[in-house]
């Protein structure tokens, strides 16, 4: 596993005037990081052995456990009680982070065992740090690693699972500002896989293990931004004739060492791969039928063929086509529910050509932006109207000199009205 993380670390200084994908990340062998985020403002501290606010009428309180507080390093870590899990969070939590973190484990929790129709034999133990600088802490104290690679990881990820400790350190700086939060369920997909696929975990290439876990973030209710992501980048990258071969994307070597845009487009193939092998399994818990196969020593090859009557040749064959159906042929813009616990408006633009420069507008009431802009290797860019505009009909235009390349148009709802100045 230290080797893999020298590998990557070598191919990101290799590659270190190359453009640096937003949301790139790195592996450990045979789990992974979940894809880094836009960070968000630090949260305020609060004395929770003071402060009695009332949870939301659905929440379920969370308690504080009697456990004394583990010190990591120079950061200070207290329990909460979250049944089948060892939850420590850092003292610089607000009520409400609290309690939103306690309810998307315990849902977490359910869904990952429920997606495998496996009981977890173990408890994951998953610590939360505030901000990116405890988390940095966190993995050499926790995990052992160098000062170096703590910073390198950090940068590119906003959690972080140890398969040798069965332990995940989470950063709440950097996945806060996205709702639902996603990262935790990634991470716990790794923790029951490895369970779930003994003793034939040789048997679970790269694509399936990364591709389930960044599946599981897109299947959380609220969490549909996310799956309109992994389709239409999927058809974006056959639009750019830039997948990769699976079998590229096998062992968590050839994974790891695929870094910069593609480092992040990896995680959406994948992804769109997992759904669509789901699909022809068809049937409840599918990704349970094919665990069960792959324990009893067939590869996902086989296994395939076993459960769908079909070659896995001519899934592989067909993966191109089917990632384009349902998808407007591009250049276009998708528009999507806001990525801010659903506030606001996502927009996606996909189908262009790689590294596409354009002129992106955004017009609306009392808004007019206008930004230079390259698109992905792949062909897309994703963005947001943030909760915070105004309400009101808004136009997205795409255009290259006086040409309008893509443009749609939507209802905003919400928001706050702004101040206009004399």
């Amino acid at each position: 596993m230290r080797a893999a993380l020298a590998l990557a670390l070598a191919a990101v200084a290799a590659q270190s005037c190359a453009a640096v994908a937003p949301e790139a990340s790195i592996s450990p062998a045979p789990a992974s990081t979940a894809a880094a985020v836009p960070t968000a403002e630090p949260t305020p501290t609060v004395d929770r052995a003071t402060a009695q606010p009332s949870p939301l009428p659905t929440a379920t309180p969370f308690r504080v456990c009697p456990s004394p507080q583990k010190i990591v390093g120079d950061v200070s870590l207290s329990p909460i009680c979250v049944p089948g899990a060892n939850v420590l969070v850092e003292n610089a939590f607000s009520y409400a982070d609290l309690q939103a973190l306690y309810d998307q484990v315990v849902d977490d929790l359910a869904a990952v065992q429920q997606e495998f129709a496996w009981t977890l034999r173990g408890s994951p133990t998953i610590e939360v740090f505030a901000t990116t600088a405890s988390y940095r802490t966190g993995l050499v104290h926790e995990f052992g690693y160098s000062g170096a690679t703590a910073a390198f990881v950090a940068e590119n990820s906003v959690a972080f699972f140890e398969p040798d400790l069965r332990a995940i350190l989470v950063n709440w700086e950097a996945v806060q500002g996205r709702r639902p939060i996603a990262a935790i369920r990634h991470e716990l997909t790794h923790f029951v896989t490895l369970e779930a696929c003994e003793p034939r975990c040789d048997l679970v290439p790269a694509w399936l293990n990364e591709g389930q876990a960044r599946l599981a973030e897109a299947m959380i209710p609220g969490g549909e931004w996310r799956l309109t992501r992994v389709r239409y980048e999927a058809a974006s990258m056959v639009a750019t004739k830039t997948l990769m071969p699976l079998s590229s994307l096998v062992s968590q070597g050839q994974w790891n060492n695929i870094t910069s845009w593609a480092g992040y487009y990896k995680y959406q193939e994948a992804a769109r791969a997992t759904e669509l092998l789901r699909a022809d399994i068809g049937g409840t818990q599918p990704i349970a039928r094919l665990y069960e196969r792959l324990r009893r020593g067939e590869d996902v090859a086989r296994a395939y063929a076993s459960l769908t009557g079909r070659t896995f040749d001519s899934f592989i064959g067909g993966l191109a086509s089917r990632f384009t159906e349902g998808v407007p042929a591009g250049p276009a813009i998708v528009t999507t529910a806001g990525p801010q616990a659903g506030h606001g408006v996502g927009y996606l633009l996909y189908g262009f050509a790689s590294e596409e420069k354009v002129t992106l507008r955004v017009v609306g009431r009392r808004i007019l932006e206008t930004e230079e802009i390259a698109v992905s290797p792949q062909g897309a860019h994703f963005a947001e109207i943030e909760d915070r505009y105004p309400p009101g009909t808004y136009v997205i235009a795409v255009t290259s000199g006086d040409t309008v390349i893509a443009s749609t148009t939507f209802e905003k709802r919400g928001g706050r009205p702004i101040q206009l100045r004399d």
